[in-house]
């Protein structure tokens, strides 16, 4: 998954699939499908095709756009593997030139967040709702910044240990600033089958707590209205105080 910068992304592709397993959103997306009516399917910052695969098996007709061409080619070897199908494009989410109009268009896992000037997160917008049919639908999804920003404290969190065949990768991270841009860093410590360290990586990454109000703003002043705001994957209500996420469904009106 990549918003704007291929350079971090591209040097732990081939990590990202062992640590980055979440699958709490699938459900959502594929139900949300319903939105596209049969047409054409873009998902911005595809990534590996942690949502992309599942999306494609459950009938999407699916563009899968990134900006980081390490991790589009895990994914191309993916849709090889499994004998499916879809257009897989290297793009700059800010300055999208896609072939198609479409009838939805995804940006899952917080990743417009790592789009972190505002004049470029505009853009974005401006150019999601140009690819889009009139009618067509945008799902974006947000950290509510009042629940993410009591992580960003400078303390290392794990995130987890992750076996393999031949060893155990550990990441873990930590957070700083969030005022808006907070800055993470994010360590990868890799261990052999004998327990002992072989390498050591760091990630440096940064996005923005973009707040409610100043989204909505920003999608309005692009043109969308906004359909629908929801607090969870289940579809409960936004509450400003303790939602984990803001899950935006903006429309280009016919």
């Amino acid at each position: 998954m990549n918003a704007t910068s291929p350079v971090e992304y591209d040097r732990i592709a081939e990590l990202y699939d062992r640590y980055v397993t979440a699958d709490h959103d699938v459900a959502f997306f594929i139900a949300a499908l319903g939105l596209a009516r049969g047409g054409e399917v873009v998902e911005l910052t595809a990534g590996t095709g942690r949502l992309s695969i599942p999306l494609i098996e459950a009938g999407a007709r699916l563009t899968c756009v990134d900006l980081s061409p390490k991790m589009l080619d895990v994914l191309r070897r993916k849709l090889v593997a499994r004998d499916l199908d879809a257009k897989v494009l290297c793009r700059n989410v800010c300055r999208l030139d896609l072939p198609s109009r479409y009838a939805l268009a995804l940006m899952p896992f917080q990743a417009f967040m790592e789009i972190v000037d505002e004049a470029e997160q505009r853009a974005t917008l401006r150019s999601v709702f140009a690819c889009l049919e009139p009618g067509g639908h945008f799902i974006c999804t947000l950290h509510n910044p009042a629940v993410r920003r009591q992580q960003v404290d400078g303390t290392v969190r794990a995130a987890g240990a992750f076996p393999s065949y031949d060893g155990t990768l550990v990441v873990s991270g930590a957070e700083v600033g969030g005022d808006p841009i907070v800055v993470r860093s994010q360590f990868f410590e890799s261990f052999g089958l004998d327990g002992e360290l072989r390498w050591k990586r760091l990630l440096s990454l940064r996005f923005a707590l973009i707040g409610r109000d100043t989204f909505e703003r920003m999608a309005m002043d692009a043109g969308f209205r906004v359909a629908r705001l929801t607090g969870d994957y289940a579809g409960g209500p936004f509450r400003p105080e303790s939602s984990p996420v803001m899950i935006w469904t903006l429309e280009r009106p016919v």
